[in-house]
């Protein structure tokens, strides 16, 4: 179960990737790109809140949402 600051992240990591029309698997091989070790289906967990990260892979999605957002 995620605690309160994970599920904040995730819903709006997950919110912002949604309204930027960028799909969880283009997130997903960003974030590979940058470093990132957790598979596709985790992050795809963690982004609907069912998972949790450690705390350096959320950062580093965040990051690569970032990126992709900003271009």
């Amino acid at each position: 179960m995620l605690d309160a600051l994970a599920a904040q992240q995730a819903r709006q990591l997950h919110q912002a990737i949604t309204q930027a029309d960028i799909t969880i698997a283009q997130l997903w091989w960003h974030y590979l790109s940058l470093g990132g070790n957790t598979g596709p289906l985790e992050v795809e967990a963690y982004l609907h809140q069912a998972l949790d990260l450690p705390r350096f892979q959320r950062e580093l999605l965040d990051h690569a949402a970032h990126e992709l957002i900003t271009g």
